[in-house]
């Protein structure tokens, strides 16, 4: 029997309510980790509104790689645990509708999902990696905010180190400041106030300050003799480097900042070095023990260059086919999600997120330590990054398999 349009769309719409809810969720509970990570390297470093918002968007790329995966593992639990325990799925059943023809639109939508998944893997993150990087690096170089704290030492300004007793923010007055001068080292000068006010222009390049009843203190290079200057009033001003972010390129980019197509080119450039050093290592004539020991040095040289380069080479192959296997998780976790959801007759989200975990960390603990071993060379990094989903997927088939026979 084929399922009718309209009990697909049912099947389907049943699916679109607790993907989008445990997509944002999990989102949220991703970004919670990142926004205080944010927060502290962009706290005092003067950045717009706009970098700041530019910053969290960058760092979400790499969220929702990890979200949509783990959406569709809850929302097939969620979905068919709901149409279990309301007794659809029995109604379907004794319609003559199979099991296996009640998870064919969620499984052709999970490959649709996992190819957008992958799209997403091989053109947007890669980009949004790299930004995000070049962006980090440039926020790491910016220098902080000129903050005036009052009663401790402020040393943001190269060659100065300030102290102030009292700052009245409203109007920029200051109240008892000492300015340590400390680009001399040899002949330092100290300038002291009992008050004064204070002006940063808008690209903080500059500091200017307007001191009243103060003195200098200084020694003269000449004779090494310290003199004092009493004065009434004194204009100060202090250059420094422009404050906010110099954008700026991070220069070569990562595994993790590059697509299938460019990490191809270097796994090619690197198997065509690999073979050529290879073919320098088979042996000819030797006439000298001089020229023994020559050969024994160029060949373990030779050696250490194809151990680096079938490394470098291991590290790039996983991150291609762990774009393949994330985006191929979309179609597992259906497998996995919708016989088990059947079996559990739960509709609720803490029971389904319970039993998405468990198997998530699973999933991922096979990925990563799969990634492991490959990089290191002790298993072949295409099995290294598909064992994850051959864990899960196999049982999942089963479970696919075993509930499509059963009987009302």
């Amino acid at each position: 029997m084929t399922l009718p349009v309209h009990l697909y769309r049912y099947v389907l719409k049943a699916h679109v309510g607790p993907f989008l809810f445990s997509f944002v969720i999990i989102t949220f509970i991703l970004v919670m980790d990142i926004i205080f990570q944010i927060a502290d390297l962009i706290i005092g470093k003067n950045l717009e509104l706009l970098t700041v918002l530019e910053v969290f968007f960058l760092n979400l790329a790499w969220i929702v790689a990890v979200s949509i995966p783990m959406s569709v593992l809850v929302a097939s639990l969620m979905a068919f645990g709901r149409l279990s325990a309301d007794n659809e799925v029995t109604a379907f059943k004794a319609g003559g509708v199979s099991f296996y023809q009640m998870v064919s639109p969620v499984l052709v939508l999970g490959i649709l999902l996992g190819g957008s998944h992958l799209y997403f893997m091989d053109v947007i993150l890669p980009e949004a990696n790299y930004r995000a990087r070049s962006l980090m690096n440039d926020i790491h170089r910016a220098r902080p905010t000129l903050l005036f704290t009052a009663g401790i030492f402020m040393k943001d300004i190269p060659g100065y180190s300030i102290l102030i007793d009292r700052v009245n923010p409203r109007n920029n007055e200051i109240e008892s400041i000492t300015i340590y001068e400390t680009e001399n080292l040899r002949y330092p000068r100290i300038m002291t106030a009992r008050s004064g006010e204070f002006h940063v222009n808008e690209t903080g390049s500059r500091i200017n300050l307007m001191l009243y009843d103060g003195e200098l203190l200084q020694q003269d290079e000449s004779t090494g003799r310290y003199f004092k200057e009493v004065f009434e009033r004194q204009r100060f001003s202090i250059r420094t480097a422009p404050s906010g972010v110099q954008r700026s390129e991070a220069g070569t980019r990562g595994d993790r900042e590059l697509n299938i197509e460019m990490m191809q080119a270097k796994i090619d450039e690197w198997q065509l070095e690999i073979d050529e050093v290879a073919a320098s290592l088979v042996p000819g004539p030797v006439h000298s023990q001089a020229k023994t020991d020559s050969i024994e040095a160029a060949r373990a040289k030779a050696q250490r260059t194809i151990s680096l380069r079938q490394r470098q080479k291991n590290s790039y192959v996983v991150e291609i086919h762990k774009k393949y296997a994330i985006s191929a998780a979309c179609l597992v976790f259906v497998l996995i999600g919708a016989p088990l959801g059947v079996r559990i007759r739960r509709s609720g989200m803490g029971v389904s997120v319970g039993v998405s975990l468990c198997f998530f960390l699973l999933y991922w603990a096979c990925l990563l330590g799969g990634e492991e071993l490959a990089d290191r060379d002790l298993i072949d990094p295409v099995w290294a990054m598909w064992a994850a989903n051959i864990v899960i997927g196999v049982p999942g088939a089963v479970l696919v398999w075993v509930s499509g026979r059963d009987r009302i």
